[in-house]
């Protein structure tokens, strides 16, 4: 038997490949006695995945080795005209994921020699000619000159005048273990409407982690009176095509993009929409190992979410097969195993990138830190557990507890749109503008989302809900489908069959406070019908002593109810909407519970706004336990804070960050503007970072 060096001294390509643990049998449902059995050993089938390719993020590197392969090419290309130049993933880079391996749709472009990730040369000259011609439309003449000529199909044929290198990276790139995870297979296989009571099903995969830095190289086959604007060309193509079509797999839903100024050209048909998104409520946010590294917005997280959102707008009015064919349209997707020969795979039109705006600076929860933090106020009901609890179950579990991103919390988002069979883009755009209008309005991010965490505001206008009926109603026109009710309406989660949206004003002028007293008035309402079989209606599973047949076999169902917090002059308010579904209970009485619910609840907060005893301010509390502060704050991030009425000593200005709750001084108070007042919510940067002494910097 051979010796295997341990993982952080083996090639991470046999790691992959080669030295890992005897692959088990994928589990089937009908191998085990019930449900439950099943989805425990498919957990610990996707856990072990998870772990062999976690193995191949920790194996062996050699910066060294790439500084001298660098020097290699750099003497090579001595003699040539050539250009070279380093640009930065703004995102995730996936590249082969379908490559033969043992792991399946898990590949990613390693060296076969050295082991590290790079970009082969063939995908660098593919993904710019895919730019030239169908982005900056370049005149024939030009494209020829760069890339050449078919040697095989035309008699004229002939290499072109550049020369494209694979793009090595200037260090040795970090790996990451990503996750795409489908909500609706068997929707998208044309197996009835989507639903909330479908399992995800988890697929992991290997990606170049955000910020790696690589080197492009091209150079002239031979030198000419034209090799310097061949090379400006190919180098342009190259910078426009990895800032707007993406390198590798997964482009659409952000991956593969790298950072450049190289604005969009005037002659493409692609329209862009670019905000800002601000978290405006806490968010608990992960990749494949739920820990600190990946606890942050992922584009592909975002861009599910979009469609669930878009979905919404269209599935009151289509048959399941219509809305599968007008999503595919637009958001792309593979054929129908049931129409074989009929369709074929459609690419997306819409593509998302997105970039944090400031350091993200995640946050382990701990429910008992969070409650002494924010001086939560005990519940007072007997068997009534802290509202944050309530709201948070799972999030901080005995083995492991999940981290999350602060409010205050920023992304860049780009969206690009170009046309679709009959939509332009301007309404392939308006589709996913009126989806994110929904989401910023109504929904959330990551788990806990329609309990009111992560919540986030969009910094530039954008529509109204008549507005996102009325271009989701031209859409479904342009293409030809006729609006009728859906059979599928008491089905889905649907605007038509939306109840809401209601408004509720929250105690508490912090996001903590506020999502407790939610929690504790959503806990008080649960309490009501402990038990009741009429509370499976507000979604599944949850424990009911009267035996439902249906119940046990539908296994799950997210909550039908979703919360959003917003800021108000009060402090905070929560916008709530509802989607009854015929699966929970029968559609009307599924309507007139959660009619009741939302009634009810109002009520109960209107009730804890006039009462609520506001804690002492954060700034005179004591501060958080070392473990806390250290992870909230960090020099150069970029963080929300509220004036203080307390001033320095000098009569400058004094803040608090709305997260930590940790109060300091702005040393620039000059620059803060005369007519602001206590209680203010500023941008603020981290100047100081020590919890007991911590100083801010006021931004513009």
């Amino acid at each position: 038997m051979i010796a295997l060096p341990p993982d952080e001294e083996a090639h991470p390509g046999l790691l992959l490949d080669k030295w890992h643990e005897p692959w088990p049998v994928e589990p089937q449902l009908g191998a085990f006695r019930d449900k439950k059995e099943y989805q425990e050993a498919k957990r610990k089938f996707d856990e072990f995945a998870r772990l062999q390719l976690n193995r191949v993020t920790q194996a062996a590197n050699d910066p060294a080795l790439l500084t001298r392969i660098s020097e290699r090419f750099d003497t090579a290309l001595a003699t040539f005209e050539h250009r070279k130049w380093p640009r930065k993933t703004s995102g995730p880079l996936t590249l082969h994921l379908s490559r033969a391996g043992s792991f399946e749709n898990a590949g990613i472009c390693l060296h076969a020699l050295y082991g590290c990730a790079f970009l082969p040369g063939t995908g660098v000259k593919g993904m710019a000619h895919s730019y030239a011609r169908n982005v900056a439309h370049a005149n024939e003449v030009d494209i020829q000159a760069v890339f050449g000529k078919d040697t095989t199909r035309q008699e004229d044929g002939a290499a072109g005048g550049i020369v494209f290198f694979d793009a090595w990276p200037v260090s040795w790139p970090k790996l990451i273990v990503d996750i795409v995870n489908s909500h609706h297979g068997n929707y998208y296989r044309g197996d009835g409407p989507p639903g909330d009571w479908e399992n995800p099903v988890p697929i992991n995969f290997l990606a170049v982690a955000p910020g790696m830095e690589f080197e492009f190289r091209v150079a002239a086959r031979r030198r000419s009176v034209n090799s310097e604007r061949l090379l400006d060309l190919a180098q342009a193509w190259i910078d426009g095509a990895v800032a707007w079509l993406g390198a590798g797999a997964k482009t659409n839903a952000g991956y593969g993009r790298f950072s450049s100024d190289t604005a969009l050209p005037t002659e493409s048909s692609r329209l862009v929409f670019t905000c800002r998104l601000t978290l405006v409520s806490p968010a608990f946010l992960a990749g494949a190992l739920q820990g600190e590294e990946d606890c942050t917005l992922r584009p592909a997280t975002l861009r599910g979410l979009l469609r669930w959102w878009w979905r919404a707008m269209h599935a009151g009015h289509l048959a399941s097969s219509e809305l599968l064919r007008l999503e595919r349209l637009i958001w792309g997707g593979a054929a129908s195993p049931t129409s074989v020969g009929k369709e074929r795979d459609l690419a997306s039109v819409v593509s998302l990138a997105l970039e944090p705006v400031g350091e993200i600076s995640p946050v382990r929860y701990r429910k008992a830190e969070e409650a002494s933090r924010w001086r939560l106020a005990k519940p007072v009901r007997a068997k009534a557990v802290q509202g944050l609890s309530y709201i948070t179950f799972g999030m901080d579990e005995k083995d492991r507890s999940r981290y999350y991103v602060q409010s205050g919390s920023q992304w860049r988002l780009t969206i690009v749109a170009r046309p679709a069979g009959q939509l332009s883009s301007q309404q392939v755009l308006d589709q996913a503008r009126a989806a994110l209008w929904l989401l910023a309005n109504f929904g959330g991010l990551g788990s806990k989302c329609r309990k009111g965490f992560g919540c986030i505001e969009v910094d530039t206008g954008l529509t109204g809900l008549e507005e996102c009926k009325r271009r989701a109603a031209e859409a479904r026109a342009a293409v030809g489908f006729q609006t009728r009710q859906s059979g599928f309406l008491h089905y889905s989660s649907g605007l038509e069959n939306m109840l809401g949206p209601s408004a509720i004003d929250l105690p508490g002028h912090d996001p903590w406070n506020a999502l407790d007293q939610l929690g504790d008035a959503i806990q008080e309402f649960a309490q009501s019908y402990k038990h009741r079989i009429e509370k499976k209606a507000l979604g599944l599973p949850r424990r009911m002593r009267e035996a439902d047949s249906e119940l046990q076999q539908l296994g799950r169902h997210a909550s039908p109810v979703h919360f959003h917090l917003t800021r108000s002059a009060f402090g905070f308010q929560a916008t709530v909407v509802a989607f009854p579904s015929e699966k929970l209970r029968s559609f009307e009485k599924n309507r007139e519970f959660l009619s009741e619910f939302i009634t009810e609840l109002t009520k109960n907060v209107a009730q804890r706004v006039e009462t609520f005893q506001a804690p002492l301010p954060l700034a005179a509390a004591p501060p958080p336990s070392s473990r806390a502060s250290g992870s909230v704050l960090r020099v150069g991030t970029i963080i929300e804070g509220v004036l203080l009425e307390e001033k320095t000593k000098k009569g400058g200005w004094k803040a608090r960050e709305t997260s930590s709750g940790l109060a300091g001084a702005i040393q620039n108070s000059q620059t803060v503007p005369p007519g602001a007042k206590p209680g203010d919510r500023v941008k603020l940067k981290i100047k100081i970072a020590n919890p007991k002494d911590p100083a801010f910097e006021y931004i513009h």
